[in-house]
């Protein structure tokens, strides 16, 4: 049976779902850095306060960037803003948001990226997003783990375009067969995990909304160290 078109009303409703659950994650970033930095100016411990004032400044850079993708009016802004963007910096600037934070100290965060890969043809603001509940979903879902991102130095040529496929990995307990598929569903969360995380269902399906703009796809399988592996390919440069 061929699956029903999705309404242009109905569609930008579920943008708007996600765009407000993603809003919320600079926003907490900021928030926390702030009482951090506060926190630090009164025990008079200055050694990470560059640090944490970068994390803040990014949180609000990413807060702009984020409402200037709002969709306002008929015309609406969610298709990607495709530009030349490295993956390099935008896995850093993730990582450092997670260490800096110090959000989850008993996971290890790995940028296990390859030297040599090309530039991402890619909105960077829909990449970061796409990256942060990645790693977020992780931590989350595998404490006491290790987690790395990282990519494939081959290309993958779809359609007559080159695509990176990249990869969250972690050493967590993975994802059951059955719910591989099931994950990626809007507010879908797994019975076993339901009532010991917190969060809405959002953030994978987000994952695959944003992947799919970009002409790739989304999987989860296997990762090497017994966990799971969540691999998406993005377009590169031409």
């Amino acid at each position: 049976m061929s699956e029903l078109p999705v309404s242009p009303d109905l569609e930008r409703e579920r943008w708007l779902v996600l765009f407000a659950h993603d809003l919320r994650k600079p926003l907490c970033r900021l928030i926390s850095g702030l009482y951090i930095l506060y926190d630090m100016l009164t025990a008079g411990e200055h050694e990470l306060v560059l640090s944490v004032v970068r994390i803040i400044a990014d949180s609000g850079a990413d807060l702009r960037q984020m409402l200037a993708t709002m969709p306002i009016g008929e015309e609406s802004a969610r298709s990607p803003a495709m530009r030349s963007c490295s993956l390099y910096a935008l896995v850093e600037r993730v990582l450092n948001s997670f260490q800096g934070a110090a959000q989850r100290p008993s996971v290890t965060l790995i940028n296990s990226l390859p030297d040599g890969l090309p530039e991402l043809c890619a909105d960077e603001s829909q990449v970061l997003r796409l990256l942060w509940n990645l790693v977020e979903n992780a931590i989350r879902y595998a404490p006491n783990s290790r987690v790395q991102i990282t990519a494939l130095p081959e290309l993958r040529f779809e359609t007559g375009r080159a695509f990176m496929q990249i990869g969250v990995l972690d050493s967590g307990s993975g994802v059951p067969p059955a719910l591989r598929e099931r994950i990626f569903e809007y507010f879908f969360r797994a019975p076993e995990t339901a009532s010991a995380t917190t969060g809405y269902g959002l953030g994978l399906p987000f994952c695959k909304w944003t992947v799919e703009q970009h002409g790739g796809r989304i999987w989860v399988e296997d990762s090497p160290e017994g966990g799971a592996a969540f691999w998406f390919t993005l377009p590169v440069l031409p």
